[in-house]
């Protein structure tokens, strides 16, 4: 933890040392919120309201990954 505080990053687990359950649950959450996030754009939009916002969207690749690690943490968390 302390090199997550100090570094801005999660330490490295080597695979004798860690489990790879989190990073299961990422990579199946991750593809799941990729399609989530191209169908979303592939919709068209109805009338004005979301023509000021187009400028200030994040990727579909962020915003994928943005949701699977929410998802991520709050289900180990128990939430």
């Amino acid at each position: 933890m302390s090199n997550y505080l100090h570094a801005g990053r999660p330490p490295r687990i080597s695979a004798e040392h860690g489990t790879f359950e989190p990073r299961l649950l990422f990579c199946a959450c991750y593809s799941l919120f990729l399609l989530r996030a191209v169908a979303k754009r592939l919709r068209p939009r109805r009338g004005d309201a979301g023509l000021h916002q187009f400028g200030q969207r994040e990727s579909i690749f962020r915003e994928a990954w943005s949701a699977a690690s929410v998802t991520v943490a709050a289900s180990f968390m128990g939430m």
